[in-house]
């Protein structure tokens, strides 16, 4: 039976090597706090919205108290990241969801201020068939979801452009895969980052 899951990815929250395109103005410290304040709310986004299980895979690997904080708390799965580029990771843990759940997702910790009724509509997708992207409004993407593995899902992008939405989205149309859109977010990546989206979501105004 399909019943997707969906995984979330995150970076141990360790000063001066997580969110560094915070700095300046924030300290390597103040990165790291921002950095597991979004992780945390983006794992209690998903616990209450995902009707699935809700995963959370770990880099450089899932050893963190945080994680297992939030793996006790909100009764997630942890497990490490695969080795290599974004693109390999992130078609490594979806075709560990496919084959366990027959569809699944994977979705960044820089929106915890994404609706719950964005996850629950790609839930329904997902459970229907479909294959699901949520672009950010920075040329990527937040969340990607499939319902079967897509050969060479990824392949050729360029990570960190402006055109990593599109490009995933090109080359899998161009084999005949087609996605669903779901709403453009921002992403919490740059200051600026933080400042736009704390107008509209009031726990990151802690950091200004």
């Amino acid at each position: 039976m399909v019943h997707p899951e969906l995984i979330l990815f995150a970076k141990q929250p360790l000063p001066g090597r997580v969110k560094t395109r915070l700095s300046p103005p924030a300290t390597g410290r103040q990165a790291a706090k921002i950095a597991a304040m979004l992780i945390r709310h983006t794992a209690e986004l998903a616990a209450s919205y995902w009707p699935g299980d809700v995963r959370l895979y770990g880099s450089p690997d899932a050893d963190h108290p945080l994680f297992r904080e939030l793996a006790a708390t909100l009764h997630l799965h942890l497990a490490d990241q695969a080795e290599g580029d974004l693109g390999r990771k992130m078609r490594s843990a979806l075709a560990d969801g496919i084959r366990r759940r027959g569809a699944a997702a994977v979705m960044g910790c820089d929106v915890p201020h994404c609706p719950g009724s964005v996850l629950e509509q790609a839930f329904e997708w997902l459970a229907r068939g479909r294959n699901v992207i949520g672009p950010s409004t920075d040329g990527g993407f937040y969340f990607i979801g499939a319902s079967r593995e897509i050969p060479g899902l990824f392949d050729g992008v360029a990570w960190g452009g402006n055109m990593v939405a599109a490009a995933t989205v090109g080359a899998a149309e161009a084999g005949g895969v087609e996605f669903e859109s779901l709403p453009r977010l921002r992403d919490v990546d740059t200051w600026a980052d933080v400042v736009e989206v704390a107008t509209a979501y009031a726990p990151l105004r802690e950091f200004l």
